[in-house]
């Protein structure tokens, strides 16, 4: 497993724990949602493209948490960049059905312009101040500028330790500050990110396990933001 060094070590690694236990499980649950006529009514066709984009969701997660500990961050971001894109896929297509329609029946469809839809209609309602604002299209956009070095400071300087940059195919095994910030704030996108998805299927008692572990992991996530905001 990936030790961070940064402060707070063990509690992070902890986190990530938790994180990598909620991927499975979620993965359990989406999946046997998606694969039962009683809970989820979809055409056949439907039903397979929702499970294929699913699929690359967690594939993706996956592949992030796995790289990261094998210390090659660079590959893990782009992979948890992969799993938000399905991400925003599949939640396009499944809260609106007319985008799911246009998608199996035109060679028109695009994700942007779907996501316009609901764009709009959030730009109509009101929010309270204690409603979540956190948007996986802006962790998406943030996360893409970074790799593709837009964000061109932040890309560079996570890749110098001591001066020096690590010329190996990962980071090495101690990681730069800006590096090690990058990691951190990742793995709290990735966490907010997944409940977003998780929380588009119907808790039909598929799980019973499901909202406990959710909750316990929500009071992990609170402390996690008390010690580094």
């Amino acid at each position: 497993m990936f030790e961070f060094t940064i402060r707070e070590a063990e509690f992070l690694n902890r986190f990530k724990e938790k994180i990598s236990e909620y991927i499975n499980k979620s993965y359990k649950y989406t999946m046997s949602f998606l694969a039962s006529p009683v809970v989820c009514d979809y055409r056949d066709n439907e039903r397979l493209i929702l499970i294929s984009v699913n699929k690359s969701v967690y594939q993706n997660l996956y592949s992030f948490m796995h790289l990261n500990d094998n210390h090659m961050q660079y590959a893990a971001f782009a992979c948890l960049e992969n799993a938000l894109y399905a991400m925003r896929f599949y939640r396009a297509l499944v809260l609106y059905p007319d985008h799911l329609h246009t998608f199996i029946t035109s060679s028109d469809f695009t994700l942007e312009e779907s996501e316009k839809t609901e764009k709009a209609e959030r730009e109509q309602k009101e929010y309270s101040e204690n409603e979540e604002q956190f948007s996986v299209i802006e962790f998406y956009n943030a996360l893409h500028s970074f790799n593709t070095f837009v964000l061109k400071s932040p890309a560079i300087s996570s890749q110098l330790h001591n001066r020096n940059l690590f010329l190996g195919l990962s980071c090495g095994k101690e990681l730069s500050d800006e590096l090690q910030d990058e990691v951190r704030k990742n793995l709290a996108g990735t966490y907010l990110s997944l409940r977003k998805h998780v929380a588009l299927f119907f808790n039909g008692g598929l799980d019973e396990n499901m909202e406990d572990f959710e909750d316990e992991l929500d009071e992990l996530f609170k402390e996690y933001v008390g010690k580094f905001s």
